[in-house]
């Protein structure tokens, strides 16, 4: 399945879309993403097979704007999806992911903003039994917050699974930031592109080698895709 460019959009689509009447996956393309990709090959060929992927964070920007191109709207998912949650109009809702104390209280979290979840299940089961949940469950939108790349291949098997059309949507942390496990940073800094600093200050331990080392791996990287991507411009330009 091909994947569906939006980095250049203007503004997210609407509800409706994401919940049309077929099963689609939403993913987000951040720097952690493209380490991972450079790496794994299946992960890469999952990510690419999402529906909807949308740009995520400061440093998918600067790979954009690098290469010269258009980086369009940063599309945060612990910003999007509870939008996305919040107008998808009173279908149920499943929550994948986290310890189950922490997909519980996210649920609850979102069920007194008015969003109709019907389950919440840990993230340390089998595919299969995520499969079977899946069907016993029956939600038309269903969160996984699971990590890179669990949460990419429970997706599609879910996609391959399900008989009905669903949304699944890969979050990341998201049900720990719903469940106020952990903070956000003051908008301040989530403005300025910051938010990983602030992550990185919170849980050094925890997350140095993803944010320290990450970064510095995916810096290089993107520098090396871009002046790829302007030579073969250039040379394009001059074979004309």
């Amino acid at each position: 399945m091909q994947a569906v460019s939006i980095v250049g959009a203007e503004a997210p689509l609407p509800v409706g879309d994401l919940l049309a009447g077929r099963t689609q996956i939403l993913s987000f393309a951040n720097s952690h993403a493209i380490n991972l990709a450079c790496t794994n090959p299946e992960f890469l060929e999952l990510l690419l097979g999402a529906d909807l992927l949308y740009r995520d964070g400061v440093g998918m920007r600067l790979l954009f704007q690098w290469a010269g191109l258009e980086p369009g709207r940063n599309m945060n998912g612990t910003d999007f999806i509870p939008k996305v949650l919040a107008a998808s109009g009173g279908v149920p809702v499943a929550l994948y992911g986290s310890t189950g104390d922490v997909a519980a209280a996210a649920a609850k979290r979102l069920q007194r903003d008015g969003v109709n979840v019907t389950s919440s299940r840990d993230g340390f089961l089998s595919i299969a039994e995520y499969a079977t949940a899946l069907r016993v469950d029956r939600p038309r939108v269903v969160v996984l917050g699971m990590g890179m790349p669990k949460q990419e291949i429970v997706a599609q098997h879910l996609r391959e699974a399900t008989q009905e059309p669903v949304l699944i949507v890969n979050g990341g942390a998201i049900l720990d930031f719903l469940a106020n496990r952990f903070p956000r940073a003051p908008l301040w800094i989530r403005n300025v592109g910051l938010e990983w600093l602030f992550r990185l200050l919170l849980e050094p331990r925890r997350l140095w080698r993803r944010y320290v080392l990450g970064n510095a791996i995916f810096i290089a990287r993107a520098a090396r895709v871009a002046i790829a991507y302007r030579f073969r411009s250039i040379s394009k330009r001059l074979d004309r």
